[in-house]
């Protein structure tokens, strides 16, 4: 499962848009941290990223792996490390 996006919530993109990067410090949750950070600073993407990576707060999501990516609290994708064109494309 790549991209999880309820039918009848459509996520946010903007600059209230709020990113978290679900992970326990591992070297893909850092990756998708920085490539979240380098699409922010290219104008691709607005609002706030943060790393959220106590356990129980990334199970409150419903997570099983990591690095996962929530935005505006919708879960997009979990297990998952999609390159940064990727990622610039499901988040468009």
């Amino acid at each position: 499962m790549l991209f999880k996006k309820k039918k009848e919530t459509e996520v946010v993109y903007n600059e209230n848009a709020k990113y978290k990067v679900l992970g326990v410090g591992c070297k893909k949750c850092t990756i998708l941290y920085e490539n979240l950070n380098m699409l922010k600073d290219e104008g691709a993407i607005e609002g706030e990223i943060t790393k959220v990576s106590d356990p129980a707060e990334i199970a409150k999501y419903g997570v099983m792996k990591t690095p996962a990516l929530v935005v505006s609290e919708e879960l997009i994708f979990q297990g998952e490390n999609p390159n940064i064109i990727r990622l610039k494309g499901l988040l468009e």
